[in-house]
């Protein structure tokens, strides 16, 4: 987990900014990553790097999706209101983890290997130096109002809906929808800063 952690924190950087006007999805990962690495190797304060990419992160990410996608038939079960609670709690979550990345970014060399459009879905998949060797880590895009939106990412295989998926679930049968909010809170508070 600290690995998928670590290398992780670059991809997700790179995806806060990744939505754009449709077209080609890999141009688009390849300006979002420009933009990013222009945010973290500028000389701004600390608190503003993390302002500049939450803003990028709120515009540019399908969080909708992005939580559906995470809970899937769990979130089918959700009323409206428990999944916009859900979606807006996840989201929160999964920024503040990675912002509290920051101070241990690396610019790593990242190779774009290609990419796979069907219909109104995108798969980028990229390679990034990281320790001396090359890894892996896939986006996923969505077409959403002729824009791409970023809803998923992996990193040497493992994704960021599976790994929150059978967690949460578990919570939901456990403790139902309130305990998970409980959790989310606890993780948010973590790491927030």
């Amino acid at each position: 987990m600290r690995r998928f952690s670590l290398v992780s924190t670059l991809i997700v950087f790179c995806l806060f900014a990744s939505a754009s006007w449709a077209g080609d999805a890999q141009e688009v990962v390849k300006n979002a990553v420009t933009q990013v690495q222009k945010v973290l190797d500028g000389s701004a304060s600390l608190k503003e790097k993390r302002r500049r990419i939450s803003r990028l992160y709120e515009e540019n990410f399908d969080l909708d999706r992005m939580a559906s996608n995470t809970l899937k038939s769990d979130f089918r079960r959700l009323t409206p209101e428990q999944k916009q609670e859900f979606t807006q709690k996840f989201g929160q979550f999964v920024l503040e983890f990675y912002l509290d990345k920051i101070d241990k970014y690396e610019r790593n060399k990242v190779e774009y290997a290609g990419q796979i459009v069907k219909g109104s879905r995108a798969t980028v998949e990229t390679l990034f130096a990281y320790k001396g060797k090359m890894a892996k880590a896939n986006y996923f895009l969505t077409l959403k109002d002729g824009r791409w939106f970023i809803y998923d990412f992996e990193v040497e295989g493992i994704r960021l809906s599976s790994t929150y998926r059978s967690q949460f679930s578990q919570v939901l049968k456990e403790r139902q929808f309130k305990g998970l909010m409980t959790e989310l809170n606890k993780l948010i508070a973590r790491y927030k800063k």
